[in-house]
């Protein structure tokens, strides 16, 4: 398996593609409890047109080595992951934690980022208590809330019960420690230092990173613009993959 240049503990999803030199590049990261199957839809679509690269980040998936506390840390490890890379520039996309990862990485490295595309995410990433003391005294029952809570109303069941199966595939205490790393992360002052053209999306229905967070972004970042996708909720990128795929795709063309 080609790896790119990328450590041989990083697990990670292409396109069927690959990686071909000349072509734009998007980089794109999971939230809390995630993995690179979050992005299925946007590797399997997206990858006529350009290099899709999905990472797992560690303690995630199939990546090694422990979770981290932070999302500066976290930003640490993926400027390191991507150091040997053979394209110097990208777009670069992440989900709710992983937007926060993103919106880090825009502040600390504009010149190798073409654009940013934040799904769901943050300024701050602020966690209900309930969720933290819930990890901790009854793990099972809560991921079973937050996967409820990340999609529409009116999600089929079995939806909601494979969210529930592949965010056990994650440790509890990866996954605690991701949302300690979310409730501590707050940019509010920096974000309107970022320079690279940035696409926010959001589902409408979206109660873990409400449209209230994403008109924010909007509201703070020069270049940006803002999408609320009707009838979808914080896993947008899945529930209407065809209206995030036309987004990304555009906001792409538009910048490449």
């Amino acid at each position: 398996m080609e790896r790119y240049g990328l450590p041989s503990e990083v697990r990670f999803l292409t396109g069927k593609s690959g990686m071909i030199p000349d072509r734009p590049t998007l980089i794109l990261i999971h939230g809390a409890g995630g993995n690179s199957s979050n992005f299925l839809p946007q590797i399997r679509d997206l990858d006529r047109l350009f290099n899709i690269l999905v990472l797992e980040l560690p303690g995630h998936g199939n990546t090694t080595g422990p979770g981290r506390q932070t999302i500066d840390s976290y930003a640490d490890w993926l400027h390191e992951t991507l150091s040997n890379l053979f394209f110097n520039t990208f777009f670069l996309g992440g989900h709710s934690m992983g937007g926060a990862i993103s919106l880090e990485m825009g502040l600390r490295y504009p010149d190798k980022i073409q654009g940013l595309i934040l799904i769901a995410t943050g300024a701050t990433l602020g966690v209900s208590p309930k969720i933290l003391t819930g990890l901790q005294e009854q793990p099972h029952q809560t991921l079973v809330k937050i996967s409820q809570w990340s999609y529409a109303k009116g999600t089929d069941p079995q939806v909601i019960a494979q969210s529930i199966q592949l965010l056990e595939q994650t440790p509890v205490s990866v996954i605690y420690e991701n949302f300690l790393a979310c409730n501590q992360f707050n940019r509010e002052e920096e974000i309107v230092q970022i320079k690279s053209p940035t696409l926010i999306l959001v589902g409408e229905q979206d109660v873990m990173s409400p449209p209230g967070s994403s008109r924010y972004l909007h509201e703070k970042i020069p270049s940006s613009r803002l999408t609320i996708i009707p009838g979808a909720g914080h896993m947008v990128m899945l529930e209407k993959y065809k209206e995030v795929n036309q987004a990304i795709l555009d906001f792409i063309t538009q910048n490449t």
